[in-house]
């Protein structure tokens, strides 16, 4: 798919009126099918870690053009770098979407981003679970729970809450995963293992999701992974579609957005977090993306 949108989570829950923390944790829930398209009929990338339960209904979802059946109860998994469009929704279609910043998981120390990045990549290929009512209803549960700790603004340990209560859905999540990750062991005589482009992929996403805001250079994730760039970016293409430098400006560039509209960081200060040599070359890749300068975009964003 050449037209795509990437969102971030607070462009997210502005427009679907949910609720978000810093732009780094939000929940919404759909109640009618329109208030579900998360930028119009476009396919997205969501800068963010996702996770979307059925809840009533049937839907269709396009991950990386793979094309997956969604019915109540079925959890769908999303990495930053999953192409998502969710499509031929039925008009009872209901589902609650939790996403999260990997700077916001990186604050929890108990669960540290590459244990999170090994569920996503486990299924990137496969992202759709199917769970019991009982499950399902326990997942629901705790992200009603994280939605109701962000709304206490006025807690003097806001943040630790929407922590604890992360922690806890992490927890239930993971227990899940496990246990049908072992029963699908028993049912199987033997377990494929990952093609060694895969193995590489999921070592370019852990690189990426860990660096892009300092490290903007093909360069740096090949050597890292001691290959060439010009196989980096030949596996990455084949696998995804897209191109390394691709996937690193559009991240940077929805990053940039999120900063601008969700924070108090002065465009110095943003220049300087995502590591461009000064204001005159981070505004000017920003203008190159959106048609306007940093400063204008903080503008309309803040009279709309």
């Amino acid at each position: 798919m050449k037209h795509y949108q990437i969102v971030n989570i607070q462009e997210i829950l502005r427009l679907k009126k949910g609720i978000a923390y810093k732009g780094e944790i939000g929940v919404f829930v759909s109640n009618n099918p329109k208030e579900f398209y998360i930028s119009g009929n476009l396919p997205v990338y969501v800068n963010a870690f996702s996770y979307a339960l059925v809840i009533e209904g049937h839907a269709k979802v396009s991950v990386d053009e793979n094309v997956f059946s969604l019915s109540p109860n079925k959890l769908c998994i999303l990495s930053p770098l999953h192409l998502t469009y969710f499509h031929d929704l039925s008009a009872d279609f209901k589902c609650i979407f939790l996403c999260m910043h990997k700077d916001f998981i990186d604050k929890i120390g108990m669960f540290n981003l590459r244990q999170r990045i090994a569920i996503s990549i486990n299924t990137y290929s496969n992202p759709i679970f199917e769970l019991s009512p009982q499950e399902s209803d326990i997942l629901v549960g705790c992200i009603e729970n994280i939605s109701t700790q962000m709304a206490r603004n006025g807690h003097r340990y806001h943040l630790e809450i929407i922590q604890n209560s992360l922690v806890r859905f992490y927890l239930e999540l993971d227990n899940i995963l496990e246990i049908k990750n072992l029963k699908s062991e028993k049912d199987e005589s033997c377990v494929a293992s990952i093609p060694r482009n895969r193995m590489k992929l999921q070592g370019f996403i852990t690189l990426l999701m860990n660096n892009f805001k300092e490290e903007h250079n093909v360069s740096f994730y090949a050597k890292s992974m001691n290959i060439t760039p010009q196989y980096l970016t030949r596996i990455v293409k084949a696998q995804t579609g897209k191109t390394v430098n691709a996937f690193i400006f559009e991240l940077i560039y929805s990053e940039a957005r999120n900063l601008l509209s969700s924070t108090d960081l002065s465009i110095q200060q943003i220049t300087y977090k995502l590591n461009f040599a000064d204001q005159a070359s981070f505004s000017k890749f920003f203008k190159r993306h959106s048609g306007i300068s940093p400063q204008n975009f903080r503008e309309s964003h803040f009279t709309h």
